[in-house]
């Protein structure tokens, strides 16, 4: 599971080095926690992270579905 998710990792992530945020393909299991204490440092509050990540992709709750793209800003 951790080895499909680096890979997704590595091929949903787009963009420059400049930009404002990366995006994530949500792989079957995913779940928000698991993104953010995955893709952000340890030193941020998880839910935090959590309620930035449903704001900036407009989610209204906090299911995701398989393929679903997310934007992670940074």
């Amino acid at each position: 599971m951790v080895a499909l998710l680096a890979v997704g990792m590595i091929y949903a992530q787009t963009g420059s080095a400049d930009s404002p945020s990366d995006v994530y393909t949500v792989a079957s299991g995913d779940t928000l926690w698991e993104i953010s204490t995955e893709h952000y440092s340890p030193s941020e509050d998880p839910r935090v992270v959590i309620e930035t990540i449903r704001e900036e992709n407009g989610l209204m709750g906090y299911g995701l579905q398989p393929g679903q793209r997310l934007e992670l800003p940074r």
